[in-house]
């Protein structure tokens, strides 16, 4: 069986300026042009037909450009691209669409486009028009329609034109949660009759729901290709680990609006610390870990609460949290202050953690201490780690060293 998407050693760059007409017609000097950007660098896999496969990466990674090439909207400058089958490419809302024709006509443009007859379009129309569900507006003119509408128009007649390959940038993301559902069901049906699946997201609870596998691209290059969950996991580690390195390159705690959350210069977390096991980076849950947290208090007095909290990495979900608000208020004086927490063995899916201590004030909001933010990889051989795993409820004892 050929592939129906197949790249090998695939490259594209982009120059880093350009020579304006304006600038030529009235011959005028312009700076010398940068060296050509690599945005996709050797890039090389297939995909077979009928899989479901997303493409992931920062901004900028080069997913689009890749999508635009297999697209063929924009030629590679050195590798091979071959594509087996009707592609259906949603890269851009709407477009392909003219704006003074109406959706009715657009739809047919868009058919023709495709390489349906006239009569398999109109088989069609009704269908396109109830998934759209534009109402009156399929005979307005589509230069009026909002950017709902353009999206509805768009996949309606991409999913109606009974696609090989499916190619989507982001439109997963936009439209209502109702609209959403309709879209992920239809692209479930499409997989049904074999239809080929490439989709780029940033939601990656929609990409672990309609694909199977993914391509991590990063600067350019495939970083790694393997099943959705073991990508997603690896993708939503390194981009916790990033933000947070980022938070702390622009200087720390950054200004919040958030009624709940009193930011404050009274304390902070000088720093955070496992203390047992010795190992910092990884933790086998089976066994009891204790954290070391160093507080510093600006003010004379300070009654608080502490709340410590070990929130997944990547979801940023609570798996355990003390029971501040039953634990007796703290006084603290102005000075640093250690704190041990000690988490109990419990069963954890692994996956990277972040160890958080906040201090709540007497009127219990939380005051922003987020300088001594410590991860920590958990490791649980009993568990694997593309499957959910039950959380056991611990009590973290913590004490207060002078």
């Amino acid at each position: 069986m050929n592939p129906a998407i197949a790249l090998t050693n695939v490259r594209k760059s982009f120059s880093g300026e350009r020579l304006s007409l304006l600038s030529l017609l009235k011959r005028q000097s312009v700076a010398p042009q940068r060296a050509p950007k690599m945005v996709i660098d050797d890039v090389s896999f297939t995909i077979m037909p009928g899989e479901r496969v997303a493409l992931m990466g920062q901004n900028g990674a080069g997913k689009s450009t890749l999508l635009k090439i297999i697209s063929r909207i924009l030629q590679p400058d050195y590798g091979h691209v071959a594509v087996h089958g009707r592609v259906a490419s949603l890269l851009e809302l709407g477009i392909g669409f003219h704006p003074e024709l109406t959706g009715a006509e657009n739809v047919y443009f868009y058919g023709a486009v495709m390489g349906m007859r006239r009569h398999e379009v109109a088989q069609v129309f009704d269908e396109i028009c109830a998934f759209a569900d534009i109402g009156d507006f399929i005979n307005q003119p589509v230069k009026v329609y909002s950017s709902g509408m353009y999206q509805r128009l768009a996949f309606a007649s991409a999913f109606a034109t009974r696609p090989d390959i499916l190619i989507a940038d982001e439109g997963l993301s936009v439209g209502d949660m109702a609209f959403q559902q309709k879209c992920f069901d239809r692209i479930e049906s499409l997989t049904d009759q074999g239809t080929t699946i490439l989709v780029v997201a940033h939601s990656i609870s929609a990409l672990l729901r309609i694909t199977d596998r993914a391509v991590w691209l990063d600067a350019g290059k495939v970083r790694m290709d393997d099943s959705v969950h073991v990508v997603a996991e690896a993708y939503s580690q390194y981009m916790a680990r990033a933000s947070e390195q980022q938070r702390l390159d622009s200087g720390g705690n950054q200004p919040i609006s958030n009624q709940f959350v009193r930011s404050t210069a009274t304390m902070r977390v000088v720093r955070t610390a496992v203390c047992a096991p010795t190992n910092a980076d990884t933790w086998d849950c089976r066994e009891p870990l204790q954290v070391e947290a160093v507080v510093e208090i600006k003010e004379p007095v300070f009654v608080a609460r502490v709340n410590v909290r070990l929130v997944t990495a990547a979801e940023n979900v609570i798996a355990v949290e003390n029971a501040y608000m039953s634990d007796a208020p703290m006084t603290f004086s102005a000075g640093q202050h250690t704190l041990r927490f000690t988490f109990p063995a419990m069963q954890l899916r692994p996956s990277l953690y972040r160890f958080v201590v906040h201090l709540l004030d007497e009127s219990g909001q939380y005051r922003l201490v987020r300088d001594g933010t410590l991860f920590i990889q958990v490791v649980n051989p009993a568990v694997v780690v593309t499957q959910e795993s039950l959380l056991v409820d611990g009590q973290i004892q913590s004490e207060m060293c002078s």
